[in-house]
């Protein structure tokens, strides 16, 4: 469900880029973009220290 709301919004930007092309207002969907791909760099990271978290404590 998550993948799929991913892929939406995603097609959400790039219409958006297209409309706001035409009006001469590019810059905006870049930066919405770059707080989108920031939240999700974050998430990843975020998940990844609480899985070495969680593997700290198990013996090999």
């Amino acid at each position: 469900m998550k993948t799929i709301l991913r892929c939406i919004l995603l097609i959400i930007i790039i219409y958006a880029a297209i409309l706001l092309y035409q009006f001469q207002l590019g810059a905006i969907p870049f930066f919405l973009l770059s707080f989108y791909l920031f939240y999700e760099a974050f998430r990843v990271i975020k998940n990844g220290q609480k899985e070495e978290k969680l593997g700290n404590g198990r013996p090999s």
